[in-house]
């Protein structure tokens, strides 16, 4: 009897031990369960706020983007002209909306040179762009050779399959690894650059520079001489010095044209040139005093967003402005 109840306590001992590490065991997956399920709620939340914050910072970008259109239409009901002491081309110093802020910076387009203008159907206008598109790229990269680049530019952006004395169509790229074809379109983006014959070799840091007085516009577009960076002053023609782009640049601060013929009479009497030797190498159809093509760069903060937008907006008329491209990214 005696053995019998020390065999039982003892069993009864056990089975306590075993209930004690199951309970432990059960507490344990429950706080492991529970500590999981508070995490994924935690970061549900995180998420959707994210995802409310970038709805709301997107929806302030559309409404500055329409702003801006309203701003494009009533500057050129104001002025006949476009240059940099007008009020669109001051930057915006950031503005606060409820639980934001916004700020962005509108630029002419026209400064730039238009890779797709090669695209000129009158050919005395297409050879000047061609010439100015490998003077362009000489001036920003000396070291190295451009001759016939604008071949190269002409094949990728043309529609036919016929190669330019010096260009290079489908048949070359298909050799590459990997192969692609050429556009045979206009470019969309400037970045496509990288992707033309013979620009394989150029180190990114350099394509950057060559990038950073071009652009990509769906038609042919003149130069406004108003707004017009140095880098695209100087290679409209092999006389026209950075000295003298300076010069026009610290007169147009004070003075902008209100026609191509005050640049033309400028360059006259810096260079000495009579006004047809001028003409002859900057024919009058590739400049202007006034602009079509605008980018907007702006940023919206909105709690943990920073909503980047660039947006290219074509100004018709008056009346009409119409958004052409745009680029979201969160920074």
């Amino acid at each position: 009897m005696v053995l019998y109840r020390k065999t039982v306590g003892l069993f009864y001992e056990k089975q306590k031990g075993f209930a004690l590490l199951t309970v432990m065991l059960v507490v344990a997956l429950v706080s492991m369960v529970s500590s999981q399920l508070l995490y994924d709620q935690q970061v549900h939340i995180q998420r959707s706020t994210y995802m409310i914050h970038q709805a709301h910072s997107i929806s302030v970008a559309y409404g500055f983007e329409g702003w801006v259109k309203k701003g494009l239409k009533a500057d050129l009901r104001n002025n006949p002209t476009d240059h940099l002491n007008e009020q669109w081309a001051q930057p915006l110093i950031p503005v606060a909306f409820a639980d934001g802020m916004v700020s962005g910076r509108l630029l002419d387009l026209h400064a730039h040179l238009n890779l797709n203008n090669v695209l000129e159907q009158d050919a005395k206008l297409k050879t000047f762009w061609k010439k100015m598109v490998e003077r362009y790229l000489s001036q920003r990269l000396p070291e190295e050779n451009f001759q016939g680049f604008a071949d190269v530019l002409t094949d990728w952006v043309d529609a036919d399959d016929d190669s330019q004395d010096y260009g290079a169509e489908s048949e070359i790229y298909l050799l590459n690894e990997p192969a692609y074809r050429a556009a045979n379109q206009p470019m969309v983006m400037v970045s496509e650059l990288k992707n033309l014959q013979g620009m394989e070799k150029i180190k990114p840091m350099n394509l950057q520079k060559i990038e950073q007085y071009v652009t990509a516009l769906p038609s042919v577009t003149t130069i406004n001489v108003n707004t017009a960076d140095i880098p695209v002053l100087t290679a409209m023609a092999d006389w026209l010095t950075e000295d003298i782009a300076k010069q026009w640049v610290v007169q147009r601060k004070t003075e902008p044209a209100e026609d191509t013929g005050m640049f033309m009479a400028f360059l006259t009497d810096k260079t000495g040139f009579m006004p047809d030797e001028i003409v002859k190498d900057i024919p009058v159809q590739v400049i202007d005093v006034k602009s079509q093509f605008f980018l907007l760069q702006a940023q919206v903060d909105y709690g943990d967003v920073k909503q980047v937008v660039s947006s290219i907006f074509n100004r018709k008329s008056e009346n009409e402005v119409t958004l052409v491209q745009r680029w979201l990214s969160v920074g």
